[in-house]
């Protein structure tokens, strides 16, 4: 009696401690056993649509997960060259097909002026001229979307103020709002210094705004927004017009999407416009949001990196 009773105290104080190391060391080879893959999922995330030449890392173990990096890598090669060939051939198709619309819209125009003094031969080469513009414009837009996939908009990035930028801009398109009837505000609390291409920064702007004044009736306003929040841009363009449904709310961004008949090829409207301010915002590092109820108007919210400053320049107003 006294044997088991010795030695089921040394039970009761040995399995505690055997139980203790034994979670201890199955962790520790656990860990060790999901290292590579843990380097694999944060190499994995880390590989986007403007990323595709990464590779995932390859764990030398001889097992199935060398298999399966090796098997990864293969198919991010594969889809690689699938974006490189898309990229290249709506490139050089956007490319080769502006000379010959040029040309095209030049023959027409002479054709117009010859045919002064018949008013219906006129519109017709009117109503034609006015297709080729708008093809003119879907090229152009198709252009700069190879472009920003490609990531050639970083090669002209330099520093500048956002909020003037948006305050010229806005003043250059008051005039249209105007003939529209829609009143354009603009606000700013300050400068907003960030880093980027201008030019495309700008595209965005008029971009925005041309939507907002195309679809918000007479006496309608638009308010245009720009602020500076810890190490963000914000770029806010608010407007009282029609209204985007909630269906066509995810679908916005898509290329040559179009909501509804408001929205439609009469109107000059590609379908692209959109999908050019995601582009150019992602480009940037930023993000592009849209808020809007059917009849009361719609919002649209980029927001990039923002440049630092000086402390003497913060919270400095800009007067434009």
């Amino acid at each position: 009696r006294a044997l088991l009773r010795d030695f089921l105290w040394s039970l009761l104080f040995a399995l505690p401690v055997v139980l203790l190391v034994s979670a201890g060391g199955g962790l520790f080879l656990a860990r060790r056993a999901f290292r590579p893959v843990e380097k694999i999922v944060r190499s994995a995330e880390q590989i986007t649509l403007h990323n595709l030449s990464g590779r995932l890392p390859v764990p030398h173990t001889g097992d199935e997960l060398e298999r399966l990096s090796l098997a990864l890598n293969q198919m991010i090669t594969r889809l690689d060259g699938a974006f490189q060939n898309n990229r290249r051939f709506l490139a050089d198709a956007s490319h080769e097909l502006r000379t010959p619309l040029t040309v095209l819209r030049g023959e027409l125009e002479a054709v117009m002026q010859q045919a002064d003094g018949e008013p219906e031969l006129q519109d017709r080469i009117g109503s034609v001229l006015e297709e080729v513009e708008r093809l003119a414009k879907i090229v152009e837009g198709l252009f700069a979307l190879s472009r920003l996939d490609a990531g050639e908009a970083q090669a002209e990035w330099k520093p500048f103020d956002l909020a003037r930028l948006v305050a010229t801009t806005a003043d250059q398109m008051n005039l249209l709002a105007e003939d529209k009837g829609v009143t354009i505000i603009c606000e700013s609390s300050g400068e907003v210094n960030v880093q980027g291409d201008k030019g495309r920064m700008k595209q965005v702007i008029v971009n925005l705004l041309d939507n907002a004044i195309k679809y918000t009736p007479s006496g309608g306003r638009v308010k245009i927004r720009t602020s500076a929040c810890e190490k963000t841009a914000s770029l806010e363009i608010a407007d009282t017009g029609v209204g985007i449904p909630a269906t066509a709310l995810p679908r916005v961004f898509e290329r040559f999407f179009r909501v509804d008949k408001a929205r439609s090829r009469a109107e000059g409207g590609a379908g692209i416009g959109l999908s050019i301010v995601k582009s150019i915002a992602a480009a940037h590092g930023g993000q592009v949001e849209v808020a809007s109820e059917e009849g009361r108007g719609t919002q649209f919210r980029m927001q990039i990196p923002l440049m630092e400053t000086s402390d003497e320049n913060k919270g400095k107003p800009y007067a434009g």
